[in-house]
């Protein structure tokens, strides 16, 4: 029964071996998600929705 699995060593990112290209695909990803995050946020906070809904009870005040 062979080992399927691969070693540390084999990884091509393991000790710092990873591309240039790589590294700016995980900066990209990462921060166009906080960018989104953010956006989205913004327009939350900035938007203002009138969800009260009016109570009837037939209580009559003076």
């Amino acid at each position: 029964m062979g080992q399927t699995e691969p070693t540390l060593e084999s990884i091509e990112d393991y000790g710092n071996g990873a591309s240039r290209q790589k590294r700016l695909t995980v900066w990209i990803v990462i921060l166009s998600g906080l960018l989104i995050g953010a956006i989205y946020g913004m327009i939350g906070m900035a938007s203002s929705v009138d969800d009260a809904q009016p109570v009837h009870t037939g209580i009559m005040k003076y």
